[in-house]
C-alpha cells in the first residue's frame, strides 16, 4: 500500500469513523429488533477497526478472512491486544455470515448484545493503541 503519511492517517481516521458509525447503526437496529442488521453492522464495526490497524501498518487485504488472520497473528497471538478480541472478531464474522446468508437466524438477542459491547470495547482499545503509536517520538 503506497500512501503518503498524511493519506494513511486520513484513511485510518476515516475507517475508525466508519467503525463508530457502524456501532451506532447496530445499536439502532438492535433497539428496533432488526437482529440480522444489528449483527451485520456490529461485525462491520470490528472489520473497519481492524482495517484501520492494517492501514496504519501499511497493509491492505482483499479478503475478510485474510484481514482477520492478520489481526490474529500480529495482535492477538502476541497479546498486543487481548486475545479475547481475536475470538470476538472471529465470532462476529461467523455470526454476520449466518445473519446475511442463512434462512434461519440462530444468534440470540443476548449474543448480539455481547458482540455489540465487544465491538465498542475493541474500537476503544484500538484507538488507544493507535494514539500511543502516533504520540511516540520518531
Amino acid at each position: 500500500m503506497s500512501l503518503s503519511s498524511a493519506e494513511r492517517n486520513e484513511l485510518v481516521r476515516l475507517r475508525l469513523e466508519n467503525a463508530e458509525k457502524a456501532i451506532e447503526d447496530a445499536k439502532m437496529l438492535f433497539d428496533n429488533s432488526s437482529l440480522r442488521g444489528a449483527m451485520n453492522r456490529t461485525y462491520y464495526s470490528m472489520f473497519y477497526t481492524v482495517s484501520a490497524l492494517a492501514v496504519a501498518d501499511g497493509k491492505s487485504f482483499s479478503k475478510h478472512t485474510n484481514l482477520i488472520d492478520y489481526f490474529q497473528e500480529e495482535y492477538a497471538k502476541p497479546e498486543i491486544i487481548d486475545r479475547k478480541y481475536g475470538r470476538a472478531l472471529q465470532k462476529a464474522f461467523e455470526d454476520r455470515s449466518e445473519a446475511d446468508y442463512q434462512d434461519y437466524l440462530h444468534t440470540t438477542e443476548e449474543q448480539i448484545s455481547v458482540r455489540l459491547q465487544e465491538a465498542r470495547e475493541f474500537l476503544s482499545i484500538v484507538r488507544q493503541k493507535l494514539l500511543q503509536r502516533s504520540s511516540r517520538p520518531a
